[in-house]
């Protein structure tokens, strides 16, 4: 009876309905304008731990990053970012979306709340915005899915409403200005 019990409550467990979180993509305009902290940074190192927060015990996954540009906000030389999530030991915790770095990786990064939200990055893989270097030229934006990014108003919409990307990424440059504009604005807008 003692093995029944806990396997009777897995079973009923298992015939609730379970919902999938999804996550809209953000307007670039609403990505800067939450953000507490843009920067283009380059992930030096991550390692996953147990934490308890509320008295919920979890995986987090510790990312350091080495600040290449600040945007927006204040930031050191190198920041470290809380995702939820991560592997210790012999248990993982994997939360779908959320946004995945490898040692190298460098990427413009729309930063809110970080070490209080399951993902400090907005719209969780909506706000990270890779680097690919391409020869000589400029470093290219690409989008959470690889694709390049020729236009900021690309961020919001539908995959099926994007045109092939027949026209060129934005330069990193080119991307930084969209923030810096947008920045503007909104400051020309405060009393």
């Amino acid at each position: 009876m003692r093995t029944a019990l806990p396997l009777l409550a897995v079973m009923a467990l298992s015939c609730l309905p379970l919902r999938a979180t999804s996550v809209r993509a953000p307007a670039f305009e609403t990505l800067v304008d939450r953000a507490d902290l843009i920067f283009t940074g380059r992930a030096i190192s991550q390692r996953s731990e147990w934490s308890t927060a509320q008295g919920q015990r979890s995986i987090v996954t510790l990312v350091t990053f080495a600040v290449e540009k600040l945007h927006k906000g204040k930031a050191e030389a190198v920041i470290t970012l809380q995702f939820l999530g991560g592997t210790v030991g012999q248990v993982t915790m994997d939360v779908a979306e959320m946004p995945r770095f490898r040692k190298g990786d460098r990427a413009v990064l729309f930063v809110e709340n970080n070490g209080l939200a399951a993902s400090p990055v907005i719209g969780f893989f909506y706000g990270r915005f890779p680097l690919r270097k391409t020869g000589p030229g400029p470093d290219e934006v690409l989008k959470y899915n690889g694709e390049p990014l020729a236009d900021v108003a690309e961020i919001a919409q539908e995959k099926k409403q994007i045109r092939p990307a027949t026209r060129r990424a934005l330069s990193h440059d080119e991307f930084a200005l969209k923030i810096r504009d947008r920045l503007a604005r909104n400051s020309s807008r405060d009393p």
